[in-house]
């Protein structure tokens, strides 16, 4: 974004918060989507601090589906429901990933 943008927007009755929305916040769409992006496959990989630290526990507060499918596969001995569940993991990190992608896409200018 310009400082000339910005000026131009001011000094047209622009309020600070629509100089946010409309001329800040769309710069910054697509270091908000790689965020989001490296965010969401990192919160799906996170597994040694939940079970260091609280077990999973108390009951199911602070399980994430990486945990859940620990637990399933071999607290409960149920590797059906465990395999089930990383195959949910990874198809929601790809489809989490695509539409990022797809956003990021339509934000590049030749």
């Amino acid at each position: 974004m310009d400082h000339e943008q910005k000026e131009a927007a001011l000094l047209d009755g622009a309020t600070g918060w629509q100089v946010f929305r409309y001329l800040t916040l769309p710069h910054l769409a697509r270091p908000i989507a790689v965020v989001m992006m490296i965010e969401t496959i990192f919160m799906l990989s996170v597994f040694a601090e939940i079970f260091v630290t609280t077990g999973g526990g108390p009951g199911y507060e602070s399980t994430n589906l990486a945990f859940l499918i620990f637990a399933q596969a071999l607290m409960q001995f149920d590797v059906g429901v465990a395999s089930a569940g990383g195959l949910i993991a990874v198809i929601l990190a790809n489809i989490v990933a695509f539409f990022l992608i797809r956003a990021i896409g339509k934000n590049l200018v030749a």
